[in-house]
């Protein structure tokens, strides 16, 4: 039997990815077209909370593989799929599959648990938790590189995002976790308007014949 403890990493490092897969999403000109980090941010997050729902598709390279991934949200209600897990979590309980052991563990995380894994969680909290800084990008794309505060426990150390100058969407990550691996996203689409049913957020066993289910709540 997996315990938290022993499955909460690999949600954590997934739904980091996912967090940052939306820490420069969708952020607009301002009217005189000159952004600095801060706005970015400030204009991100803004965005990212009034979003109806959110849809995306990613590439995530870490250890030498790559691995295709999507990301469902909707307020704080996310599905997170990877070749060899997915997440699902309905704003109470939290599922998590891992197809390789066919298990799922249930779970109903913590305020403090739910701070490190839910996506929309952490991008809320980037404004105060982070520093953000403008580098020098490309003439496609602009460089942002965020720097947790010393104060704050975020669970990795920096990030560098390339955000396209047309469509002000994130085209490349690079996060450097916690524990020193460095995990790189390229962003293939980003939806900020398809709406999900909240059945998209709540695992159906039905659709997982064989699959052990593991309460831990």
């Amino acid at each position: 039997m997996m315990k938290l403890k022993h499955y909460k990493s690999r949600i954590l490092s997934i739904a980091i990815a996912a967090m940052a897969l939306f820490s420069a999403s969708a952020v607009a000109a301002s009217p005189s077209g000159a952004l600095n980090a801060h706005q970015i941010l400030e204009r991100t997050t803004s965005k990212i909370g009034k979003a109806r729902c959110i849809t995306a598709s990613f590439s995530m390279t870490a250890n030498g593989h790559t691995a295709k991934g999507t990301l469902k949200m909707s307020g704080d209600k996310f599905f997170l799929t990877l070749p060899n897990a997915s997440i699902w979590y309905d704003g109470r309980t939290l599922w998590s599959l891992d197809s390789s052991t066919k298990e799922v563990n249930i779970s109903e995380p913590m305020p403090e648990e739910l701070a490190q894994i839910n996506p929309m969680i952490i991008i809320s909290s980037l404004l105060n938790a982070a520093t953000p800084r403008q580098m020098k990008g490309t003439v496609k794309d602009y460089a942002l590189h965020i720097t947790p505060k010393a104060s704050q426990h975020l669970a990795f150390t920096s990030a560098m995002i390339d955000v396209d100058k047309k469509t002000f969407l994130p085209s490349r990550i690079v996060l450097t976790l916690g524990s020193g691996q460095t995990v790189t996203l390229n962003i293939d689409n980003i939806n900020l308007t398809t709406n999900h049913p909240a059945s998209t957020f709540v695992f159906n066993k039905s659709n997982y014949p064989g699959y052990t289910l593991i309460d831990l709540r």
